[in-house]
C-alpha cells in the first residue's frame, strides 16, 4: 500500500538520542504521521519506494553527527519513488515520473514532500532501491576525486572502506575515470565485489600491512590518491602508501571506525603530499552550479553503463531494525534499502 488510510503514513523515527548505535536502532520506531494536505509553490509529493541506508544515520543517533536534526526525526537521507502530486508552478516533473532524492528532512518513509528541484529523473536501467543509493556515494566519491582529489587517467587510486557503500561507489567512479584502482577491506567477501565492480587489484587489510600489499602491486610508486573513509589505524596506514614521487592526495572522507586519528604532520613535509578534507553536502551547497554540472557526468556515466549501484539487501519497512542492525554489524556489501510497497525483493 502507498499511504495508511486517514490522512497519514508510516514513517521510520528517532524520537531521541541513544548511547549506542545499537540502542538507537531498538529505540527506532514506525510512526504514523499527518499527511501535508496542500503543497505550498514548488514542491512535489512522491510515492516512496526505496530508501538507503548510510553510515552517519547511526551516528545521527547518537547526536554525533556533524548535521544535527531536531528530534524527533525521519531517519535515512536518501530515497526514490513515484511522482503523485506536482504544485500548479512545477512543471519539469509530472505525477508518474520516478525519481531519486536526497534530503536531510527524512526519506525512510511511505511518502515525502519536497521540492521539486531535489529531485533527479531514474535512470532507465537502475531499480528503486539502486536509485534511492545513488546521489550520496557517487556525489561523495566525484567531489572527492574529481573536484578535491584532481584524479587523472592512470593514476593509482588506494580505497580503503572499499565493500561500505561510498567506498564501493568510489571504486567503480574510479575505474570510470580511467585510473588503476586497488580496493581494501576487512573481508574477501568484500573484495570480491569490489572485483565485481572493476577493482584491479585489491588487499585484505585484516590479514596483511597496507603498505606491504601496496607497494607490491605498484611496483614501489605507491598511490596518487587515497580515498579513506575510514579513519583510525587504516588511516595511520595510508600515511605510509602515499606516492614516493610527491604530489599524492590523500582524502579525508570520514571516520566509521569510530576513531579520529591524529595525523603526524611531517609526514606530510617528509613525503611531499596533500591532505584533503572532503565536505561534498556543504560545498556543493556552496557551488550549486558545480553540483549541477557533476550531476550531469555522473547521469553520463550511468547512461553508459559504467555506474549501476551494489545493492546487498533490501528489507521491507516492517523490517527496518534489521536493516539497520546489519549495517551496524558493518555487513553491508555496498548499498543496504529499507523498501515500501511490496517493492522488496526479499
Amino acid at each position: 500500500r502507498a499511504m495508511a488510510a486517514g490522512g497519514t503514513y508510516r514513517a521510520v523515527v528517532c524520537e531521541r538520542i541513544s548511547a549506542s548505535a545499537a540502542e538507537g536502532i531498538e529505540a527506532a520506531v514506525l510512526s504514523d504521521l499527518p499527511r501535508k494536505a496542500t503543497l505550498s509553490n514548488g514542491e512535489v509529493r512522491i510515492e516512496v519506494r526505496a530508501a538507503s541506508l548510510n553510515f552517519p544515520e547511526l551516528l545521527m543517533m547518537q547526536n554525533k553527527y556533524q548535521y544535527k536534526p531536531q528530534l524527533p526525526f525521519v531517519l535515512c537521507t536518501e530515497g526514490s519513488g513515484i511522482v503523485r502530486e506536482v504544485a500548479a508552478d512545477v512543471s519539469h516533473i509530472k505525477p508518474g515520473d520516478s525519481v531519486f532524492f536526497s534530503w536531510m528532512g527524512g526519506c525512510a518513509c511511505e511518502e515525502v514532500v519536497l521540492q521539486a528541484y531535489l529531485c533527479m529523473p531514474l535512470p532507465k536501467d537502475l531499480s528503486f532501491s539502486q536509485g534511492a543509493g545513488f546521489h550520496m556515494g557517487y556525489a561523495t566519491g566525484y567531489h572527492a576525486l574529481v573536484h578535491r582529489g584532481k584524479l587523472k587517467p592512470g593514476e593509482w587510486l588506494l580505497v580503503t572502506g572499499a565493500g561500505g557503500g561510498m567506498g564501493l561507489m568510489a571504486v567503480e567512479l574510479g575505474k570510470a575515470l580511467g585510473a588503476r584502482v586497488i580496493a581494501a577491506a576487512s573481508s574477501d567477501d568484500k573484495l570480491e565485489v569490489c572485483k565485481k565492480v572493476g577493482a584491479d587489484f585489491v588487499v585484505n587489510y585484516s590479514k596483511e600491512k597496507l603498505k606491504d600489499a601496496v607497494g607490491k602491486i605498484t611496483g614501489g610508486a605507491f598511490c596518487d590518491v587515497i580515498y579513506e573513509p575510514v579513519g583510525g589505524e587504516i588511516f595511520d596506514q595510508c600515511v605510509r602508501c602515499v606516492a614516493t614521487n610527491g604530489y599524492a592526495r590523500l582524502l579525508v572522507i570520514g571516520f566509521a571506525s569510530g576513531t579520529i586519528p591524529k595525523f603526524p604532520i611531517n609526514m606530510a613535509l617528509i613525503k611531499g603530499f596533500d591532505l584533503v578534507g572532503v565536505r561534498m553536502g556543504a560545498q556543493l551547497g556552496l557551488q550549486p552550479d558545480l553540483s549541477r554540472e557533476m550531476m550531469q557526468d555522473l547521469f553520463k556515466l550511468a547512461s553508459e553503463g559504467k555506474l549501476k549501484p551494489y545493492v546487498c539487501a533490501e528489507y521491507p519497512v516492517e523490517r527496518y531494525k534489521d536493516a539497520f542492525k546489519l549495517m551496524e554489524a558493518k555487513k553491508v556489501i555496498g548499498k543496504c534499502c529499507i523498501t515500501f510497497g511490496g517493492n522488496s525483493k526479499l
